[in-house]
């Protein structure tokens, strides 16, 4: 569940690690996501207003996706509107820090403070334990919405 955007071949120009890759790749998408949203949360919610909502799950199923209204919720979370998030995806905030927290152990990973890998699996159990959460909302939800 890491969020790594940026093209390799840019990566590769500030480290010949492939662990520092990773760890600048994941940094570098964290921080640009995140300042994406401070400053044009309320721009892309002007935008999204005009692009039809289309999840394909929905529609052939009629049920919401687990990850529905995440990209409004981040919006909102943008803005200080905690309910707001929640409301529109429950599981929503705890992504959010999910990829904040992802900063400090980046920044620990790449100054070596402690061995990459070390990083690596706390980030992986943290996101396996993220996406355990995301589902079983997503569970409770279509049980207690659909009866």
């Amino acid at each position: 569940m890491e969020i790594a955007i940026i093209p390799q071949f840019l990566i590769k120009n500030i480290t010949s690690d492939y662990y520092r890759q990773n760890d600048y790749n994941i940094l570098m998408s964290n921080l640009i996501l995140i300042l994406t949203f401070a400053f044009f949360g309320n721009s892309i919610i002007s935008i999204l207003n005009y692009v039809p909502h289309f999840c394909l799950i929905d529609k052939l199923t009629g049920i919401e996706c687990p990850v529905c209204g995440t990209t409004r919720a981040f919006c909102e979370l943008s803005n200080g509107n905690l309910n707001n998030a929640y409301f529109l995806n429950k599981t929503s905030i705890l992504v959010a820090t999910f990829f904040i927290f992802q900063i400090p152990l980046r920044i620990i990973s790449i100054l070596k403070i402690t061995n990459c890998s070390r990083i690596n699996i706390i980030s992986k159990y943290f996101s396996r334990a993220i996406l355990i959460v995301i589902l079983l909302t997503w569970i409770i939800k279509i049980f207690t919405n659909h009866q």
